[in-house]
């Protein structure tokens, strides 16, 4: 469903991710574009905004759209992959994340890196994203976790970032989109 799409005559405000969007052609790489990915609040204008990468950015991370925080209290993006490799792989998460320069709220927010895979939470993490945002205007690779897959195994992994537990508003974010890289060794 795109963030156009209405269901009975009500258009909700949280965007609903495409998984079709999710680009496994590469060996060895996932690349999850935004538009994949369920954002709380992020069919409502008042808090995310779709943007266009510039060329040099999608150069740089391999996306061509982002996703803007302008303003949230809770923070909730969440993804969805069915995955069959073709050997026993371990694979590491990573957000790509910019700040804006005016960017705030994110010294005190905790935020939690979740992955489910088999049913079961393998993988969480909290951290402080205030070292990112003091540099402003860069693509960062920030790392949300890691899972492991055996050969021919179909499964389904989620992953998420989450931040619903304190009461300070964040914003000035821009979501490039998730890559999942196999992990050497």
């Amino acid at each position: 469903m795109t963030h156009e799409q209405r269901e009975g005559g009500y258009s909700s405000p949280h965007w609903k991710g495409d998984g079709s969007t999710v680009d496994q052609s590469f060996s060895g790489l996932i690349k999850v574009p935004v538009k994949a990915l369920d954002i709380t609040w992020g069919n409502d204008t008042r808090f995310w905004q779709q943007i266009d990468l510039t060329d040099h950015d999608t150069q740089e991370i391999g996306f061509k759209e982002g996703m803007l925080l302008l303003q949230v209290n809770w923070i909730e993006v969440k993804g969805n992959l069915n995955i069959t490799p073709t050997e026993d792989t371990k694979y590491e998460i990573y957000y790509m994340v910019k700040f804006r320069v005016d960017a705030f709220g994110w010294h005190s927010a905790p935020i939690k890196f979740k992955v489910r895979h088999k049913g079961e939470e393998t993988h969480s993490n909290i951290m402080i994203l205030e070292s990112y945002r003091e540099k402003h205007d860069v693509w960062h690779e920030i790392p949300g976790g890691e899972f492991s897959v055996a050969s021919k195994d179909p499964v389904n992994v989620e992953f998420g970032i989450f931040e619903v537990d304190s009461d300070w508003w964040k914003g000035g974010m821009v979501l490039g989109g998730v890559k999942i890289k196999a992990k050497s060794g």
